[in-house]
């Protein structure tokens, strides 16, 4: 029994290891749209693009990946089609702008699902970033999913009583969803913001962490590959 709890910390040792580190990603997804708004080119994309499907593909997941594929091809088609035919500047600008942040999508996706609030917290308090914008980030992180979840459960309440939501009733799917959703958002705040108290965030003390905050192999190869890929951008070489 205790080797097979010993090989067990071993292999959750080795998945720790594989996981970035949340400071990269927080780094990662501030330099793109840097990068995208001073050299606006299919290049920038690109590049942002690589970067977010490494950290989805380090991260295992694939479906999230795979899904947001489809989108991109579709977005491409749909801009591919505008270009030729409808030749509407608007829509192609619109496609193209959500071309332009679908890269900081992914890696937000992937801070938000894959790590907890303390992991969030404990990257940023690296940065040495004022403590009032750490603490408004953080809880605005950890609502995300929580938002979902609440939305989910007024949906499915509303299911069990026969309320049936429509694009065609606006006025009905915004009084018996939204305006629900919108009380609930009000107690909410007021609970993570509690948690976060609770923890000690507002302490003028320097906080430990029980997280490791050292960077592993798999961020010095997302570090190398974005400094490669913005040095050729920059450098015009492609």
């Amino acid at each position: 029994m205790i080797v097979n709890r010993t090989n067990g910390c071993g292999k959750m040792k080795k998945r720790r290891r594989k996981r970035i580190n949340p400071l990269t990603l927080i780094i990662i997804n501030a330099v793109i749209p840097i990068v995208t708004m001073i050299f606006p080119s299919d290049k920038s994309i690109i590049l942002g693009l690589c970067l977010g499907y490494i950290a989805l593909f380090i991260a295992g997941k694939y479906k999230t990946a795979f899904k947001s594929v489809l989108w991109l091809g579709v977005a491409v088609l749909i801009y591919m089609i505008n270009v030729l035919y409808l030749h509407s500047s608007v829509f192609g600008a619109m496609l193209k702008m959500t071309m332009c942040f679908l890269p900081c999508i992914l890696i937000a996706i992937l801070i938000v699902t894959d790590y907890n609030s303390s992991e969030i917290l404990s990257a940023l308090q690296r940065l040495h970033l004022p403590k009032i914008f750490i603490i408004g980030l953080t809880v605005t992180i950890r609502y995300i999913p929580t938002f979902r979840r609440e939305f989910l459960i007024i949906k499915q309440a509303m299911h069990i009583r026969g309320v049936r939501f429509s694009v065609l009733n606006p006025l009905r799917t915004f009084e018996y969803l939204l305006v629900p959703q919108l009380f609930r958002c009000v107690s909410l705040s007021s609970e993570l913001t509690a948690a976060g108290l609770t923890k000690g965030i507002a302490s003028d003390q320097k906080r430990t962490s029980y997280f490791a905050d050292n960077f592993h192999k798999v961020d010095y190869i997302l570090f190398i590959f974005g400094t490669i890929g913005l040095i050729v951008i920059v450098g015009g070489f492609v």
